[in-house]
């Protein structure tokens, strides 16, 4: 799996990722709705995870690198599963590193994971949750077409405290 936007390279993970991994989930600002920030050792579980084989079963994370197309460095990581296959409905997640947050690239790696879970992967439906104080996330799912649908009480854990969420979706144009 590998596509391209105008400014990244978006591919799967390798081993030879871990520092860059490691630098951008130790952040206690890209931490800040997700989790605890990452230890060596956490990060490089999320390595090893990612650099397993997808079986796309639902519940599965297919976890992709961004890549800075210019600088080739990666920046960020995005993630995609299937929520149920049944229903064609998929879920999208996005982790960037705290110097690259702000300059578009989100956007730009988020529309683009979209577009391939409508044409590669078979959904019909897109979605992402985010913690209810995550105004970031929020304005980024609404510039991506996203529509607010429910707020899920008490819904994330965020290292040992419930925290409602939101989930947004969008739709498969073709569908619609």
């Amino acid at each position: 799996m590998q596509f391209e936007t105008k400014r990244l390279s978006i591919r799967r993970m390798t081993m030879a990722d871990l520092d860059a991994v490691f630098a951008h989930r130790k952040s206690p600002i890209t931490s800040k709705y997700i989790g605890l920030p990452a230890t060596r050792e956490s990060a490089k579980e999320r390595l090893r995870q990612a650099c397993k084989p997808w079986n796309a079963e639902p519940g599965e994370r297919l976890i992709l690198a961004i890549i800075h197309k210019t600088r080739a460095q990666l920046i960020g990581e995005l993630v995609f599963k299937y929520v149920d296959k049944t229903q064609k409905i998929g879920e999208i997640g996005l982790r960037l590193a705290e110097r690259e947050i702000g300059k578009g690239y989100g956007l730009e790696a988020a529309s683009a994971l979209i577009e391939q879970g409508f044409n590669s992967f078979n959904v019909d439906i897109i979605q992402a949750i985010c913690a209810v104080d995550n105004l970031q996330s929020q304005r980024l799912m609404v510039k991506l077409g996203m529509k607010r649908k429910s707020c899920l009480p008490a819904f994330l854990d965020i290292a040992g405290d419930k925290h409602d969420a939101y989930t947004y979706q969008i739709y498969n144009k073709k569908i619609c």
